[in-house]
């Protein structure tokens, strides 16, 4: 399992900051907050789960998709289906495509840390042509400051006690910026780089959204905390966990405490 985490910062300043990271380089199983199951209800999920992909199947063979792609070129054809090469797929022979911000304001930033550079260059096109589809202004993938460590250690704590090693480890990072877009266009395309995310590549990412002066007075006759309808059909445990805790009866008491 991957280990996830979001950190939230809400601040009473203009603009607001929130971020979250999410790690692959290690990869760590967490222990804790583990639901086991019976046999009988392991067994009985399984039905479900299988009566659901029938349902899904079974609603995909019912409906007629028009394949009406736009083409690159017409005459050049795939080698296995015969049909002509769509458009996205041609365009992934070249970098990436970004849409000019129109105002300049940061909505978004994502850093990528690895040990790969080739890995960090593709999580960050991929990043960006995600962000293309979805309307959001972005800047090129910037390339951070390389960080570069030399550990010295002894070869054996007796016979060999005078004999060192070297080992040398290389950490390259890169950066990108989303402009002028909708913070919940953001939400889901964060959402859909960390489902996707590299194996090898630490990710983290930064929000600024802006609150009006009337901030303050929103949440102390904030009572119930409703979340964007791109949550609805979310089936992320971490988001679910969260979503629970913040309807809690607990969360509901410190954060009248804190008014």
């Amino acid at each position: 399992m991957v280990g996830f985490s979001m950190i939230v910062r809400r601040q009473m300043a203009r603009p607001s900051m929130r971020s979250f990271m999410t790690s692959s380089i290690w990869n760590q199983k967490s222990e804790t907050n583990v639901n086991f199951k019976s046999p009988e209800e392991y067994i009985e999920q399984q039905k479900i789960n299988r009566i659901e992909e029938q349902q899904y199947r079974q609603t995909l063979l019912g409906e007629k998709f028009e394949y009406n792609p736009k083409y690159l070129s017409e005459t050049k054809t795939d080698a296995i289906s015969g049909r002509p090469i769509p458009i996205n797929v041609e365009l992934l022979k070249y970098k990436p495509l970004r849409l000019e911000p129109t105002e300049g304001n940061e909505i978004a930033t994502i850093k990528l840390q690895g040990y790969d550079e080739n890995s960090l260059i593709r999580a960050g096109e991929f990043a960006l042509r995600a962000a293309f589809y979805l309307g959001i202004p972005t800047s090129p993938l910037n390339t951070l400051k390389t960080e570069k460590r030399l550990y010295t250690v002894i070869k054996s704590p007796f016979a060999q006690a005078k004999t060192k090693q070297n080992f040398h480890r290389t950490t390259f990072k890169k950066s990108l910026i989303a402009y002028d877009a909708d913070p919940e266009v953001i939400d889901l395309w964060l959402s859909y780089i960390n489902k996707y995310k590299i194996e090898g590549v630490q990710y983290a990412a930064s929000i600024t959204t802006t609150e009006t002066l009337e901030f303050s007075k929103q949440l102390e006759n904030l009572k119930e905390i409703e979340f964007p309808q791109a949550y609805d059909e979310m089936n992320d445990p971490i988001a679910n966990k969260v979503k629970d805790l913040l309807k809690s009866d607990t969360f509901k008491k410190y954060l009248n405490e804190s008014k």
